[in-house]
């Protein structure tokens, strides 16, 4: 599909090395967050890209500014929750490269995402963005996006410990709290001695 100067289409498989570059670009944008939730390099990135481009329930949509890939986001059909009888596009991982920024790609892929569900018959298009990524969430609020849920995170052992599901670690953290805080150390007693009236 043609926006002005930007072409947008669904990746091939001999994209899936330039999809790991962009994504190696959103990876280093979404900071500590990203790299939490996604820990992969950027050659196992481009296997992944190889994967989803191969699967029937997922795609990723590129734009192209002239020869070169300029931008991309990951799109898949689905259910919001187990529950819900309706489909929504999940629509995530859109990423415009460096030097393509200000030229409506992401205008452009948001529009070739919104395509996509009205040809499948899905109603909604759904966007997950960082919080701590505020120009994202800026240009999703402009074009129409508004927020629903907040999805929140957290590490199995981390969850577990808290919850005292793991009994042991959490009895070592507290002792270890206790003789790190000032509170719990024993205080020397400083050595008086009294000079003589």
């Amino acid at each position: 599909m043609q926006r002005g100067a930007v072409q947008t289409k669904i990746a091939a498989t001999a994209d899936a090395a330039s999809l790991a570059e962009l994504w190696n670009e959103l990876r280093q944008i979404g900071a500590r967050s990203e790299r939490a939730v996604n820990p992969l390099t950027v050659a196992d990135a481009t296997q992944r890209f190889t994967e989803v481009i191969g699967r029937p329930d997922a795609d990723v949509i590129v734009a192209c500014d002239g020869p070169r890939l300029a931008g991309m986001a990951v799109v898949r059909v689905a259910q919001p929750d187990p529950l819900s009888p309706t489909r929504v596009l999940q629509l995530s991982n859109l990423v415009v490269a460096p030097g393509h920024r200000r030229r409506g790609i992401g205008h452009a892929l948001v529009a070739a995402a919104a395509d996509y569900a009205d040809e499948r018959g899905v109603d909604h298009v759904a966007a997950g963005v960082y919080p701590s990524l505020r120009d994202a969430n800026r240009f999703f609020a402009r074009v129409g996006f508004a927020p629903i849920t907040v999805e929140r995170i957290a590490p199995v052992t981390g969850l577990q410990r808290r919850l005292g599901l793991m009994p042991s670690l959490v009895a070592d953290d507290r002792v270890r709290r206790r003789l790190r805080s000032p509170v719990a150390r024993p205080r020397r007693l400083r050595a008086t001695t009294r000079l003589p009236d």
